[in-house]
């Protein structure tokens, strides 16, 4: 359990490996001080003093209060570690520290962070994914492993196969980073779609359906048509249906 203290002086942060720039408090709505966008996200977040990481509070709770970066435990607030508000802007992707968390700012800080769009729950979408495949009549396994051609093993989500072909037609992939990787820039974004590309590549199966909960996941559209994955918001389960539709019919008419 995290000790609670007094609050100290700043210093420099990084989200990850991301640096995170000093910001200024704004009376107004909230605003990102680069691109003035204020398509923002304000979240409490803790910073481990002896190393710099700093994260969501529920990533060191998901990891028992062990910073993933360095592996120390985190105990005493002030002396291990201290709360900080950051700002991340999903137009530009620039991520500023707004204001250290006293105690009298900790309640409005806590409302904040509640105001942020809910979790992806994983075993909700397993259960769409399964319902939607079975509505279609599609024969298909979870949790498919295949060993590509560099020998490496690549599993993936959901594995749908149209004809007999020892490889399925049609991989679904789940990219949900709901605590593990709370506040990634685009650029994050994009170099995770190159690994899953070139994995699929790898694995030799020419159609990938990507579930990702990027909230800007249309700009990042244009990225996966030239690397032929099709991407879906893992907010939207309704296009994911339309697509898994579209793909199969789009499949079966090449066919012809």
């Amino acid at each position: 359990m995290l000790e609670t203290g007094q609050s100290s002086s700043d210093s420099d942060l990084s989200v990850g490996e991301s640096q995170i720039v000093e910001g200024t408090p704004r009376d107004s709505m909230p605003a990102c001080e680069i691109c003035g966008s204020t398509d923002v996200s304000d979240a409490v977040c803790i910073e481990h003093l002896s190393c710099g990481y700093t994260a969501s509070i529920t990533t060191f709770e998901f990891n028992n209060f062990m910073c993933p970066r360095c592996g120390r435990k985190l105990m005493k607030e002030q002396v291990d570690y201290r709360k900080v508000i950051i700002r991340v802007c999903h137009n530009c992707g620039h991520i500023a520290r707004i204001k250290e968390v006293t105690s009298k700012r900790i309640e409005r800080s806590v409302q904040i962070e509640r105001e942020l769009p809910p979790p992806i729950n994983l075993n909700s979408w397993i259960d769409h994914t399964d319902d939607t495949l079975r509505k279609l009549g599609l024969r298909y396994v979870r949790d498919y492993k295949v060993k590509g051609a560099s020998g490496a093993v690549h599993r993936w989500d959901f594995a749908v196969w149209l004809s007999e072909e020892e490889k399925p037609e049609i991989i679904i992939k789940f990219s949900l980073t709901n605590s593990s990787k709370p506040f990634l820039r685009p650029i994050d974004y994009i170099s995770d779609i190159l690994s899953i590309a070139v994995k699929k590549v790898d694995s030799g199966i020419p159609h990938l359906i990507l579930v990702m909960n990027y909230e800007k996941a249309d700009y990042l559209s244009k990225t996966c048509e030239e690397l032929d994955i099709k991407l879906v918001s893992a907010h939207r389960k309704k296009l994911f249906a339309e697509t898994l539709e579209h793909l199969v019919k789009t499949i079966h008419g090449s066919k012809i």
